[in-house]
């Protein structure tokens, strides 16, 4: 099996050996002869929540009974106890006591610990006097417009926000600028949007906002965020060699959102953009008339005032080979923003922010492999072109190059029949590791080190049918996220499976929630997907069935389009039962065993097409 960048890997016959080391939770130590441990996993010491219960989730010494604060907490044979329990408003100092029973020779022993944790509640004003809460006034950061007339009213408009005296009247206003009325709901909450004129022309203008209360006491506060209109001073920025980490990875570090901080494009290198303002760290960017996205400004190059050039468009050629279709669209020195969305199985639709000088056409020849090719601008400054393949979709990208924008395709593998996974490459990622424990361990191991037994094994058992397992790591190694997918991609993988182990963040009762998860971004890796649980629910079925399969997931594992991209949470590390199929060397084989029979399935199914 290999992992590139790496300087070594861990040979097949070396995997025994790394396993035996891994499966088990160190023994605890007791701080003296007889006396209890008390491990608490979850929550970690002076932790604060502002929910009304919390996850008390640890082990103590086999035998010892436990109480917290006075509650009796129910603990296994192993000691392990996961309890959803209550708190007061304001400061819980939870005091846990282990007891071990007399046994001949062996009187009672007992062990304390004090675990302090903080129930925030906020703080709701009276009506009584008039009062705003300064501290949630916003925009707490500065936005700047450089081209406002070129802006659509909803772009101009900033956003306030404020808690006060509940049941008043509330207004904002920019400098000299006409008050506007903001609206209350939920009670002592105010909402709005100011307008800035077109025409306006504003240096670090302040934002005062009034309240008016039922004793007819009026208050006013000023916003932290000021307001600058610069008509003209609208500029091009590019996203400089070396900000992407792959073209099919799709990085949050790197992405635009929407104005609202929706994700919406993901760039790469060298594309360029007209910047019309900031906000905050951010760059508002146009990318089409009345279209705006955000994005950090440390991660563009300015490169002056003069817009960039449109794209000189053409015809579209088309070349490949039999593993994948490439489209060249010839934009020339342009490299215009896009998105590249699978829209089902076979049909991938790629939108270009821009105009060609003259149209973008078709192929000249018509393609076996290309069913249909659309397109079409549904809207000015747009530009759309829709793909229908005669093969399911198996990985895509699309990249700039020197004179245009190269889309590429990958075709479903050629399967011998008899052996399917034969020659297949597929990475196998081991959630975590390193300083990334991931989720508490509560039997004393924690998740970096459930997963990589389990990656390890199933790395056996797939590489047993002929395939070539690539691995993100095959020891304790902190890795980046994105390194993860970018492995995959360097490596050609087929399919990239990141394995990992579930849990209940706060404020969820883990009482019940139990089974598998399976997440996917693009529906290309649906397949993989279903049979990989399918076979996890068949072997499995005492973890419980799960919540199944979770589609447009944002996750960094999921949103690779190299290849199929899908994350695994096998069990849930907040049920006691899913916990200790995933601690135990026998449950760690079995869920290894269910991911391979569920990617061999896979693969087999294709092969029988």
């Amino acid at each position: 099996m290999r992992r590139p960048a790496l300087p070594t890997a861990l040979p097949v016959s070396l995997l025994s050996a790394a396993l035996l080391t891994l499966g088990a939770a160190p023994a605890a130590t007791p701080s003296a002869p007889g006396t209890p441990n008390i491990l608490v996993a979850y929550p970690p010491a002076d932790y604060r929540v502002a929910f009304d219960h919390v996850i008390l989730e640890g082990m103590v010494t086999p035998g010892a009974t436990l109480t917290v604060s006075g509650t009796p907490v129910p603990t296994g044979p192993d000691g392990l106890y996961i309890s959803w329990f209550p708190l007061k408003p304001g400061v819980n100092d939870l005091r846990l006591i282990a007891r071990t029973p007399a046994r001949p020779g062996q009187p009672a022993r007992s062990a304390t610990r004090i675990l302090r944790v903080t129930r925030t509640v906020p703080r709701a004003l009276p009506a009584t006097p008039t009062t705003i809460n300064r501290d949630s006034l916003a925009p707490t950061q500065p936005t700047e417009l450089w081209d406002a007339a070129g802006d659509t009213p909803q772009e101009r408009q900033i956003p306030v926000r404020f808690q006060g005296s509940p049941g008043a009247r509330a207004s904002a206003r920019i400098t000299a600028l006409p008050a506007q009325p903001l609206r209350e709901g939920p009670a002592g909450t105010y909402t709005g949007a100011l307008d800035v004129p077109p025409t306006a022309r504003l240096s670090s203008a302040p934002i005062t906002v009034t309240l008016t209360g039922r004793d007819g006491r009026t208050t006013t506060a000023t916003a932290q965020g000021r307001v600058t209109s610069t008509p003209g001073t609208a500029r091009t920025i590019t996203t400089p060699p070396g900000t992407v980490p792959g073209p099919g990875l799709n990085a949050s570090s790197t992405r635009l959102t929407t104005t609202q901080g929706a994700p919406l494009l993901y760039p790469r290198d060298g594309t360029t953009y007209r910047a019309v303002g900031r906000v905050g760290n951010d760059l508002r960017v146009r990318l089409a008339p009345g279209t705006s996205a955000l994005i950090t400004a440390n991660q563009t190059t300015p490169s002056g005032f003069t817009p960039p050039p449109a794209p000189d468009g053409g015809p579209i050629t088309v070349d490949g080979n039999p593993d994948q279709l490439t489209l060249h669209l010839p934009l020339g020195a342009a490299q215009p923003p896009f998105t590249l969305t699978q829209t089902g199985e076979r049909t991938l639709r790629l939108t270009l922010y821009a105009t060609p000088t003259q149209p973008l056409t078709p192929p000249e020849q018509n393609d076996p492999r290309l069913t249909r090719l659309d397109l079409s601008t549904p809207t000015p400054g747009v530009t759309q072109l829709d793909l229908t393949l005669t093969h399911p979709l198996w990985g895509f990208t699309a990249d700039h190059d020197r004179d245009g924008l190269t889309l590429t395709t990958r075709h479903p593998p050629t399967l011998n029949p008899t052996r399917p996974l034969q020659g297949r490459t597929i990475t196998l990622d081991a959630g975590h590791g390193g300083t990334q424990n991931g989720g508490a361990g509560s039997l004393g191991t924690p998740e970096k080190n459930l997963t990589l037994p389990i990656t390890l094994l199933t790395a056996q058992l797939l590489e047993a049918q002929g395939a070539t397992i690539t691995l993100t790591r095959n020891t304790d190694t902190t890795l980046g996220l994105y390194d993860r997918g970018l492995i995959a991609e360097q490596s050609g993988s087929d399919l990239l499976i990141s394995i990992h182990a579930n849990a209940l963040p706060d404020g969820r009762d883990p009482r019940g929630t139990r089974g598998p998860e399976i997440y996917y971004t693009h529906q290309q890796a649906k397949g993989p997907a279903q049979a990989i649980l399918t076979a996890i629910r068949t072997q499995l079925p005492d973890l419980g069935p799960g919540t199944g399969l979770k589609p447009d997931a944002d996750l960094a594992l999921t949103r690779p389009t190299t290849q199929p991209s899908l994350l695994i949470e096998t069990a849930y590390l907040t049920d006691p039962g899913n916990l200790r199929i995933l601690n135990s060397p026998a449950g760690q084989r079995r869920i290894a065993q269910a991911i391979a029979d569920g990617v061999i399935a896979y693969y087999a199914g294709l092969a029988g097409r």
